[in-house]
């Protein structure tokens, strides 16, 4: 896919379970005061050292355009302050995580439910903005979903938060964050309607041994990464199978602080942020294949 440059100015992956907890050192450190919880980050497939980020839930309806060392861009135009680029018809009702296609478009994940009692979650896809020159944005739709499997609100075990989604194969993917157990679940969306509510296809779940935080998958969907409150995830997608969760899995475990988003810089490195301005860098040499 070529990639397109752009100038913009700056404005201002796991151990076996046998193995030691490693501590990670951050390479670098969001630059920006505006960028205080970053809670999903994805790789631009469109820009040059380009990858969006956003805050948990709090903010306003914004995502911030960054570099690879953090820095936050800007129009090459604006001289004032510059606060991220607004959505302007969404509103951050909880959102916990992004996503990217090979199309140019971004997802947003408006579906953070820790009390596992909401029955508005959802997705917001936008068309990729050009960070050089623009300060805002609209999302094209919202795609509202359902559980296949949940059937009160809250239920007795709170299994149905959702802090991690991904894109691949043509369709958006989903793990839970469980609340009663260390599992996730992976679910699948096969219709994007906009004025009903999706339910999601359920295909397998996985044992994590810790909350799931984020997720992303490589350009080519080969491979998937799930972050851990613990460390980290990848699994291998089968040939026959597009449940990720059933195919080769390995492991690192670390220490971290708060990490709330993971995303590919390319399919040797994974990108770590967490929620006190830290940037990670994870090799996929330094996992460890689980039996």
């Amino acid at each position: 896919m070529r990639m397109r440059k752009i100038l913009i100015a700056p404005a201002c992956l796991i151990a076996s379970f046998a193995s030691a907890e490693e501590e990670l050192t951050p390479y670098s450190k969001f630059n920006s005061p505006l960028i205080n919880e970053s809670s999903g980050i994805v790789k631009s497939r469109t820009y040059e050292n380009l990858y969006w980020t956003h805050n948990d839930s709090g903010d306003s309806a914004r995502l911030f355009p960054v570099n690879r060392d953090g820095e936050l861009l800007k129009p090459e135009w604006m001289r004032g302050t510059f606060e991220g680029i607004a959505i302007g018809n969404a509103f951050n009702v909880d959102w916990e995580e992004l996503a990217i296609d090979n199309h140019g478009n971004l997802y947003i994940g408006a579906f953070g439910n820790n009390g596992n009692a909401r029955r508005d979650l959802g997705v917001y896809v936008l068309r990729e903005p050009y960070p050089a020159a623009s300060s805002s944005a609209r999302a094209l739709k919202l795609i509202p979903f359902e559980y296949p499997d949940q059937k009160s609100f809250p239920p007795e075990k709170r299994n149905f938060d959702r802090e991690a989604f991904f894109w691949a194969n043509g369709k958006l993917y989903f793990l839970t964050k469980h609340r009663s157990d260390t599992r996730t679940k992976l679910y699948r969306l096969d219709s994007e309607e906009t004025k009903k509510v999706n339910t999601l296809t359920y295909l397998s779940s996985y044992e994590t041994k810790k909350w799931v935080t984020a997720a992303d998958a490589t350009v080519d969907g080969s491979k998937i990464a799930v972050l851990t409150t613990e460390g980290a995830w990848v699994f291998e997608k089968t040939e026959s199978s597009d449940d990720y969760l059933a195919g080769q899995a390995f492991h690192k475990k670390f220490k971290a602080k708060q990490c709330e988003a993971i995303c590919w810089d390319d399919e040797e490195t994974l990108i770590i942020t967490n929620e006190q301005q830290d940037l990670y860098m994870l090799k996929i040499k330094e996992f460890e294949k689980v039996p």
